[in-house]
């Protein structure tokens, strides 16, 4: 990163930034992504204001900012050799004891594999990866509540990259519980949303492997 790259990306800590063009989501002023080019390199900047119990937590310890989130669950994935959108720049601005907001920058790496689930049969072998990678991680002390193709992108070579990190968890030990929470989330690709109905049965019966092959009893 050079440092004109680095001086564009701090000016989105300005608030006039969220009335701006490259404004593309706003989650009431607290998570707001940007979309940048700059000198043909495509960015999304997302910028995070922590508020509430997850202010107090974030000050005292007991959670992280969700940018430096994103940079650890990034690198727990490069020791596993798991594809991602890796953190290009990341900032935090401290202005008190329990204020601040953050910075993380990523480049655009592809498609969201949502926009194949129509064609699924097409692409059966990147369906199947996802879920592989679900157990692979599992297997691996990472779980995420909120694991579903939009979270996943196709590059332009057809290969796949996990982004979006603030669902992932790291837990020492896995509760029955917490593993019936896990599948019902697997579950909401197709139950929460509306689709055909082989698509509907092709998951059904790759989350049945999923529990076969990770032997949770639930």
């Amino acid at each position: 990163m050079n440092k004109k790259e680095e001086e564009i990306f701090l000016e989105y800590f300005d608030e006039e930034k969220l009335n701006s063009k490259d404004c593309i989501r706003n989650y009431k002023d607290r998570k707001v992504v940007f979309f940048r080019e700059i000198d043909g390199k495509r960015f999304y900047i997302k910028k995070y204001v922590p508020y509430g119990k997850a202010e107090k937590r974030i000050a005292f310890g007991l959670q992280k900012d969700r940018a430096e989130h994103y940079k650890f669950i990034s690198d727990k994935f490069k020791k596993l050799g798991v594809k991602h959108i890796e953190p290009y720049y990341i900032k935090v601005n401290r202005y008190s004891f329990f204020k601040r907001e953050s910075i993380l920058v990523t480049e655009d790496g592809g498609v969201s594999l949502e926009n194949y689930v129509d064609k699924f049969e097409e692409h059966l072998d990147w369906f199947k990866y996802f879920f592989d990678l679900f157990i692979y991680l599992c297997k691996n002390g990472i779980y995420c509540t909120d694991f579903n193709p939009d979270g996943i992108l196709v590059n332009s070579k057809g290969e796949l990259a996990l982004i979006d990190f603030d669902a992932y968890k790291t837990k020492l030990f896995l509760t029955k519980k917490y593993k019936r929470y896990l599948i019902k989330a697997l579950e909401e690709i197709y139950s929460n949303t509306k689709r055909e109905k082989k698509f509907e049965e092709y998951c059904k019966k790759e989350i049945q492997r999923v529990i076969e092959e990770l032997k949770w009893k639930i």
